[in-house]
């Protein structure tokens, strides 16, 4: 009997989505939104890695139909940032835009990797899935860059080294310090996997872009370094992101009441005798020091990276 009702409600509702949406696209929307994909639409609790950063380029919000572009970000960092794996929503009515918003965004690649850059690194994304219809409905779909086990592996190396290199008396900067060197000196910059980050055939199997990586292996390429060094700054209580351009990623951290840029690529350099060399030069550095450093490698988009500057 319940599945003969189920059935005599699927049709109805199939028959009536026709004449809506023959007749009345608005009607046919408002159908689809509130009884088709209403289930879809549950906003699940958060995972353990949220964040809280109060930055000025995307914000956490709790209103799930955009009304411009600035919402759009803004929902979909909240998505990554709570950990969610998969989201629906649907945009405003007067937002005539949003279509085309939602499209740059999917054809964008770059833009879309900067939210990778204000998340926990386990709740980053390797691929994100950005499904638009005609109807205003937008269905996000994350495939995450860490695995269950590799994040296992990770704390556990996190738990030993922090046991073996932190002590109660540290200042904060000197804990920084501490991780900073560690990282360093147990790394290897990844000479190969740089060589070969256009190669569409090149695998890179050590996930060299990773804290895995960086870990597991003790060689990486810049993600590598950053995302080991946010995660001890995250044990540290540290509020912190990543900034990154079309070819580095590094560091910036809240210490002692202002935004600060480290960068252990740059402070592990690759020469020729092979040598494991510790510079400091790009630790705890403003950013007009930084960019006195290096302009070259370390420009930075500062209507994003506000924090940064």
């Amino acid at each position: 009997m319940k599945q003969m009702k189920r059935f005599l409600y699927t049709m109805i509702a199939f028959v009536l989505l026709i004449c809506v949406f023959l007749y009345s696209k608005p009607i046919a929307r408002f159908f689809m939104e509130n009884f088709i994909y209403k289930n879809d639409m549950v906003i699940k609790a958060s995972n353990q890695y949220k964040q809280t950063l109060d930055i000025a380029y995307i914000k956490e919000t709790t209103d799930f139909k955009p009304n411009s572009r600035q919402d759009l970000l803004n929902i979909i960092y909240t998505i990554l940032n709570n950990g969610w794996s998969e989201f629906t929503f649907f945009c405003d009515e007067n937002y005539d835009s949003c279509f085309q918003d939602a499209k740059s965004l999917t054809e964008n690649p770059e833009e879309l990797s900067n939210f990778n850059n204000f998340v926990h690194p386990y709740n980053s994304f390797n691929h994100l899935y950005i499904d638009i219809n005609n109807f205003g409905k937008i269905h996000v779909e994350v495939e995450k860059t860490y695995s269950k086990e590799q994040i296992e592996f990770i704390e556990k190396e996190v738990d030993n080294i922090y046991q073996e290199i932190i002590n109660d008396q540290m200042t904060l900067e000197q804990k920084i310090k501490a991780a900073h060197d560690y990282i360093i000196n147990h790394t290897v910059y990844d000479s190969v996997g740089a060589e070969n980050l256009n190669n569409e055939d090149y695998k890179n199997k050590k996930s060299t872009h990773t804290a895995y990586g960086t870990l597991k292996y003790h060689i990486a390429l810049c993600g590598g370094y950053s995302d080991t060094m946010a995660l001890f700054l995250n044990r540290f209580g540290v509020p912190n992101y990543k900034i990154s351009n079309t070819e580095h990623v590094w560091n910036l951290a809240y210490v002692n009441g202002a935004w600060k840029h480290i960068d252990l690529t740059w402070d592990d350099p690759v020469v020729n005798t092979h040598q494991n060399i510790l510079l400091d030069h790009y630790f705890l550095i403003t950013g007009t020091e930084l960019l006195q450093k290096d302009s070259l490698h370390h420009t930075f988009d500062q209507n994003i990276y506000r924090e940064g500057i």
